[in-house]
């Protein structure tokens, strides 16, 4: 059996570049993360995420004392239809004066935050919320 958790907001029709809301994922198994944008989009979102103690600061550089990566996910879309789709994490999701809808799965073993960042953008909003999977036995 399987139990979802609650869900949890990044951004909420986040109209300018930057990094949401961190969430702590560490006891998921598995992330669903919704993304919906608005008003004629022109943006690209990227997933962030680390393994580190403590939440990194993902809106500044990596160092060694700041640790966090572009997480990669697959269109869940693409998975129905048999045909898994790969975005690299440094890629991210973008859309070009258009609104799109999107639910894409994060699998890493181990990850702890969980975050994304828009950049690019010159116009429209988005809407970035995450929930976990766990597996009940």
């Amino acid at each position: 059996m399987q139990y979802l958790t609650s869900l949890n907001t990044i951004f909420n029709a986040q109209a300018a570049t930057g990094t949401g809301t961190v969430v702590n994922v560490e006891s998921w198994e598995k992330i669903l993360v919704e993304i919906a944008t608005a008003t004629s989009a022109n943006l690209t979102v990227k997933l962030q995420g680390s393994i580190s103690d403590a939440a990194p600061d993902f809106s500044a550089a990596v160092t060694a004392s700041n640790m966090w990566d572009y997480l990669s996910f697959v269109d869940s879309d693409a998975v129905a239809s048999g045909l898994a789709t790969i975005t690299a994490g440094a890629t991210g999701f973008a859309v070009a004066g258009t609104d799109a809808f999107q639910n894409v799965a994060v699998t890493y073993p181990g990850l702890k935050w969980l975050c994304a960042t828009v950049t690019a953008r010159a116009a429209g909003s988005v809407t970035v919320k995450a929930r976990g999977v766990k597996n009940v036995n």
